[in-house]
């Protein structure tokens, strides 16, 4: 799961709020396993508390509860770039696309997810479309 749709779960005025909070909610109930890469937790600890792009943002105390609420549930794994197999896919992903900028961070989180066989994110950035063997899926619409 992407950073994108936990930051939509508790931004009470984006326009994908309710949307985002009951697919979250969805996700909590189930029983399916659910990934999250810490890259996509430290974007989400870093952008929901930042005064200049959230217009609430939330206290960190928050932040980190929302965090550990979803990590406490039995279904729920992190997975990390500390795989063997980590860098050579990082390294493809990043000089085969031409990668630069702000699409470093979703090059990450694909590096990652691939290294440890997780192959579909659920996300509203529609970005993760170029990275090969990656699935993004659009919960909110698809």
């Amino acid at each position: 799961m992407d950073a994108n749709l936990l930051l939509y779960a508790v931004n009470t005025d984006s326009p994908f709020h309710r949307q985002a909070k009951v697919f979250i909610e969805s996700c909590a109930e189930s029983d399916q396993t659910w990934y999250f890469c810490w890259p996509v937790i430290h974007a989400f600890l870093r952008i929901s508390t930042h005064r200049k792009i959230m217009p609430n943002p939330l206290s960190p105390k928050t932040a980190v509860s929302v965090i550990g609420q979803l990590l406490q549930l039995p279904h729920t794994q992190t997975i990390g770039s500390e795989g063997a197999d980590f860098w050579d896919i990082y390294r493809k992903k990043i000089t085969v696309a031409n990668l630069r900028g702000n699409q470093i961070p979703d090059a990450i989180i694909c590096a990652t997810m691939k290294a440890h066989g997780v192959r579909t994110i659920y996300t509203k950035d529609r970005d993760f479309l170029r990275f090969k063997g990656i699935k993004a899926v659009d919960p909110l619409t698809d």
